[in-house]
């Protein structure tokens, strides 16, 4: 594999707002039909969940960044090599929200003395120095429950 930085194993968290036009379009039809207090009702809830929503994206991202940093420290300072690392690696593990909130990528960025970046091989293992792969960021993302949430925030949002 060509170390071209461009192959950094990514973790990411999205949300889709799929909520606000059927929302508004129910709003609107709940005004037209003489509940203009129900309209109101369901606008809040939008609000709400406009607000809600990027929480849970950021706490559904805390969660990954906590459990690819823990597979890194399981799987790196427990080799038969006794490596004992310096916590480079599993430090620079941490999430990049999006401005909106409603996508966070979560990524190691410690960079080797070879100028690529660590996360790669040992996510996915050198055959020239028979290094494994590891996968702790497939394996981590595989692993986290991104539903973890979802009642909560209905609960917040929809009252």
């Amino acid at each position: 594999m060509a170390w071209n930085n461009e192959h950094v194993p990514v973790v990411r968290v999205q949300a889709k707002d799929n909520f606000s036009d059927p929302l508004i379009a129910m709003a609107r039809s709940l005004k037209q039909s003489g509940n203009s207090d129900l309209a109101e009702m369901v606008l809040k809830d939008k609000a709400r969940l406009k607000v809600n929503v990027p929480k849970a994206v950021d706490r559904i991202a805390n969660d990954e960044v906590d459990g690819a940093q823990k597979l890194i420290k399981e799987r790196q300072y427990h080799s038969k090599s006794g490596y004992v690392g310096h916590g480079n690696l599993w430090k620079s593990v941490v999430k990049h929200p999006s401005k909106d909130g409603m996508k966070s990528d979560i990524y190691a960025n410690a960079e080797s003395k070879e100028g690529y970046e660590y996360i790669q091989a040992f996510e996915y293992g050198l055959k020239n120095k028979n290094y494994p792969a590891h996968h702790v960021m497939h394996d981590s993302g595989m692993n986290l429950d991104v539903d973890k949430y979802s009642d909560e925030i209905i609960k917040k949002s929809i009252k």
